[in-house]
Parts: structure tokens; sequence; C-alpha cells
């Protein structure tokens, strides 16, 4: 049977493992529901529990943040519904309520998951996903936006406005030392101006950057020459992603030449001694002469 009461709002205080970020709870958010709640009151009870040893509340509020505000606005009592729950039922409540509304972003679930973590409420992601019921994956992606650094969160006029796709691409270009210069240096420059693009359009700014801090990392790319005494161009030692490629002239090598350089490669990469190659090598061809 359900325990609904009016409490008065400033006796009331949020719980500290909910999603919701204070700073983004205000009048300009809550315009719609403070406007439905004076004409209509609130049509839907939050979800509370009873405090105990706290002289300046009696109710703590696992979900309906903006509820608190709007009823605190008005100076009205709110509507909890009052339960007995434990801190791992109340995660699970308020992520089945929050999944039914449009206006908790993923980064703020991101957090959310972050928190639980950190608590001990859940030991790993696919405890989270157990309990919350949905995929391990989609618990991976949004745990991936809780990395989102300030830095970029403050081009953003709100984080709560950065979609799920957006971020994990944000999150891709800082994960590339290619890219990760050029796409913090955009997101400084539009936090740092008096009016920020519409989300959207700080998204595209970001990628912009994203793409040409890759670029220009491969246009900066150059070959190391290697001469001889005389100034004689040998050879040139090129740098690829995560590959050294030897570009040599092959008008001026033999096949002992090549066999030699293959024998002294595999003794670097494999701590080998050139002799002891060469020992192999040599086993080898009598063994294949043998056949």
């Amino acid at each position: 049977m359900r325990n609904i009461v009016a409490v008065n709002p400033f006796r009331i205080r949020m719980w500290s493992l909910h999603d919701r970020f204070d700073h983004h709870v205000n009048e300009e958010t809550c315009k719609a529901e403070i406007e439905s709640f004076t004409k209509h009151g609130q049509l839907v009870p939050a979800l509370g529990r009873a405090v105990r040893g706290d002289p300046d509340h009696e109710i703590e509020l696992i979900y309906g943040a903006r509820r608190l505000f709007v009823a605190r606005h008005v100076n009205k009592p709110l509507l909890v519904d009052v339960r007995e729950i434990s801190d791992r039922e109340a995660i699970v409540a308020m992520d089945i309520e929050n999944r039914q509304r449009t206006d908790v972003s993923p980064y703020e679930r991101g957090m959310s998951y972050a928190r639980w973590l950190r608590s001990g409420h859940f030991g790993s992601q696919d405890d989270i996903a157990r309990a919350l019921k949905i995929s391990s994956s989609q618990v991976s992606r949004l745990l991936r936006l809780a990395r989102l650094p300030s830095v970029i969160l403050n081009a953003f006029s709100s984080p709560l406005e950065i979609c799920e796709a957006w971020g994990l691409d944000i999150i891709d270009a800082l994960d590339d030392p290619q890219r990760r210069e050029r796409t913090i240096q955009a997101a400084r420059a539009m936090a740092a101006s008096d009016s920020r693009p519409p989300a959207r359009e700080v998204y595209r700014q970001l990628m912009v950057a994203a793409v040409q801090g890759r670029k220009r990392r491969a246009a900066t790319a150059r070959d190391e020459v290697v001469k001889d005494d005389d100034g004689t161009l040998l050879f040139r030692v090129r740098n690829r992603s995560n590959n050294l490629v030897l570009v040599l002239p092959t008008r001026r090598m033999s096949p002992g030449d090549v066999a030699n350089i293959r024998s002294a490669v595999f003794a670097i990469l494999h701590r080998a001694s050139p002799q002891a190659v060469d020992s192999k090598n040599q086993r080898s061809a009598r063994a294949l002469k043998a056949v």
C-alpha cells in the first residue's frame, strides 16, 4: 500500500546519489513544471524515505528534484510516496522512473553510473547492467560519457545538451593523440566566447578540429634521411602510426644484402645476436638442401 504524504518542501533533502545536476535545476529549466503546478497542482508524487537523526529534514527524496524545486518556488507542500527502501533498491527505482522521461541526459546517467561504482553499491559494469536490466554495452557507453573533461563540457551551454553519439565521438577524438590537442583548443575557444553557438554547432566545430588535428600531424610528419659521409642518400626512416618503415634503394642492393637486413632486423626484434640468427639460417638452409 502506498503511503503518499504532503510534506513541507523545505523539510526535504535530496539523496546524495540522485542523478540531477542541482545547478541545472532552476526557474528557467523548470518553467513548464512551474506553470503546470500552479494550474493543476502536483500530478505525480516524488519518491522518498524517512530521515532519522537530521533535525532539519524529515524526508530524503530519491527522485523528483525538479518537483521539489517547483514546490519550494511556489511554496506549496510536496506530495511524496514514502517507502522503506535500501540504497540499491532506490537506485533501481530512480533509473526506472528516469528512463520514462526524456529530460535526463545521457551524461547525467553516465555520471550516476560512475558514482554508483565509486560508492561501492555496484561491483562492476555488469552488476549495474543486471540490476537495471539493460545491456552491459549500454552501461559501458554511458560510463565513457562520464569521462568527458570540463574543458569539453564548458564549450556547451550545458552538458545536458550532449547526446550520446556526440559524446562518444568526442571521447574517441580525445583518446587519439593526433586529434586531442586541436579538439581541446577548439573547445577552449568556444568556452571563452561571449556567446556560445548552439549545441549541434559546438559538436560540429569540435569534430572539424579533430579532423584538422589528424591532417596536421600527417602533414608535419617527415622522413628521417640517412646519408653517407659525402652526403649521398643511403636510406629513409619513415614513421607510420605504430609502424616503422625503412625505404631502401634497390639499385644499390644485392640479394645477399636483403638477406643480411632481414637477419639483422630479426635479431633486433627478437633480442637475438646476429651470429645466432646466422647460425639458425644456416641450419635452415642445410635442412632445405637435405630435402
